[in-house]
């Protein structure tokens, strides 16, 4: 029975060391999410095939 609550204790993860994973590192965590972010944007935009223009008007008239 112990060994079962012990095993439930290292499965179960407390807030303070939840927080702390969060915390710690932020600022590279934050730039690695910035260029996840950026690398993302830029895949997509090479998918969708840029951005769409309308046909272009046809050449006006010699009055």
């Amino acid at each position: 029975m112990q060994t079962l609550n012990l095993q439930r204790r290292s499965l179960l993860v407390s807030w303070d060391q939840f927080k702390s994973l969060i915390t710690r590192n932020w600022r590279e965590k934050l730039v690695a999410l910035l260029l996840a972010c950026l690398f993302w944007y830029m895949i997509k935009s090479q998918i969708s095939g840029g951005p769409r223009y309308a046909e272009p008007l046809p050449p006006l008239r010699a009055v």
